[in-house]
């Protein structure tokens, strides 16, 4: 019997068996029943299951193998589907609207933070159950229900983090951010229950870093009380705040974090590229700002040679390019950017992912700035025309829209 290539999951395969009892009109419970629903499927489909079959099926026979799609076509025809492919559409497709009732039962009235949950883990994880949890949070923000709020981050089910979902939890994590700018009741949530998350990753503090956000500096105090013994997240605090007091041009509170940083021997430490380019970022600014030059030269070689800067995946490469000519453009080393963009990236960066399609997007903004600096504006024109400012990360937004702007007025002058 053929195989299925993917194994068939258990969430469909026990509505199948809901949809099978349902149309025999009876439980499966012993071989007896399995003989029975034999014969009503054989008059149905005119296809033969064995009575082994379906007792594998419903459990009463223990097996390591799963079902054949034979067995799954056929059973899901019984049940009233052309296929089991197309089954599972349907599964998915009626969770979908049962999502949505969901929200419009919540708007009703009032439902306890811990039936919502399980409702919630009562649905197969697909990005339409995060644009669902998205409306509610909406939802919640407008009524002001604290207590939702201050327990968010206890629906696990959705916030644990898996690869397939990161993009669904980055775009949940910045519309918080956002609530939390636009409502102080719930910057003052954020900053007492969101500094120490029960995950590997802290989202919130992580993956939304906007210093310039009225609870993103006090949020950020208590992620470093409550990680004091975790290395990477004491580098992290000290790199995001000396990148911002050095954008601040504030330059004793940029130092006493340049400092601590060093004592923290980063060197010896594994960073990853976006915490390396800032580590490489925040010493460009110390060089600068001290006029080191001999030391400034070395270092920018040492940035083209990284091995992030020329990893073998497009994407990897891409947004590390994109994150250290963030303190490029400050410090106006224009050459530099031409050079990372023009060597460093290709034709494959045309392949790439969410996070890196959008970092390419925005390197193109200081690509184009720098071409003007260096007083190709033919070129500079070309490349701003292939900027598309609606896909700007928030993280670099406020950033992005500045240069970008002054593009737009310069080169139409």
């Amino acid at each position: 019997m053929a195989r299925l290539l993917q194994e068939p999951k258990e969430e469909h395969l026990a509505y199948l068996r809901e949809l099978l009892i349902d149309r025999f009109q009876k439980p499966i419970v012993t071989t007896n029943d399995c003989k029975y629903l034999e014969e009503a499927i054989v008059v149905a489909t005119q296809n033969r299951l064995s009575v082994d079959t379906l007792a594998r099926l419903f459990g009463i026979k223990k097996s390591k193998s799963s079902p054949s799609v034979f067995t799954l076509d056929t059973c899901s025809e019984y049940v009233g589907y052309t296929s089991w492919k197309e089954l599972v559409h349907g599964y998915l497709e009626q969770s979908e609207l049962y999502q949505k009732t969901l929200l419009f039962e919540i708007m009703e009235q009032p439902m306890q933070f811990e039936e919502l949950k399980l409702r919630l883990e009562g649905y197969p994880k697909s990005d339409g159950l995060y644009e669902t949890l998205n409306q509610i949070v909406l939802y919640k923000a407008t009524q002001e229900d604290r207590a939702f709020f201050e327990r968010l981050f206890a629906l696990d089910y959705l916030f644990a983090y898996e690869e397939k979902y990161k993009y669904a939890i980055y775009n949940t994590i910045h519309l918080l951010s956002i609530l939390c700018s636009k409502h102080e009741w719930l910057r003052d949530i954020a900053i007492e229950h969101y500094a120490s998350l029960p995950y590997e990753a802290n989202y919130f503090v992580e993956w939304a870093v906007m210093p310039n956000r009225s609870y993103y500096l006090p949020l950020l105090e208590r992620y470093a009380t409550s990680k004091k013994k975790d290395k990477g997240a004491r580098i992290f605090y000290h790199l995001v705040l000396c990148t911002h007091y050095g954008e601040l041009k504030e330059w004793e509170l940029f130092t006493t974090h340049f400092n601590t940083i060093a004592l923290l021997v980063v060197n010896s430490y594994s960073l990853n590229n976006i915490l390396k380019m800032r580590w490489f970022g925040v010493q460009l600014y110390y060089n600068h700002h001290h006029k080191e030059l001999k030391r400034q030269e070395t270092l920018l070689h040492k940035i083209m040679k990284s091995s992030f800067i020329n990893h073998k995946d497009s994407g990897h490469r891409v947004s590390s390019i994109f994150m250290i000519c963030t303190y490029l453009y400050t410090i106006e080393g224009y050459t530099t950017i031409v050079a990372l963009y023009e060597e460093k990236t290709n034709q494959s960066s045309v392949v790439l992912g969410y996070w890196a399609e959008l970092n390419y997007n925005q390197l193109k903004v200081y690509y184009a700035y720098a071409l003007y600096k260096l007083n190709n504006h033919a070129l500079a024109t070309t490349v701003f025309k292939e900027v598309k400012p609606e896909r700007f990360d928030l993280n670099f937004k406020d950033a992005l829209v500045g240069v970008y702007s002054t593009l737009q007025r310069i080169l139409k002058e």
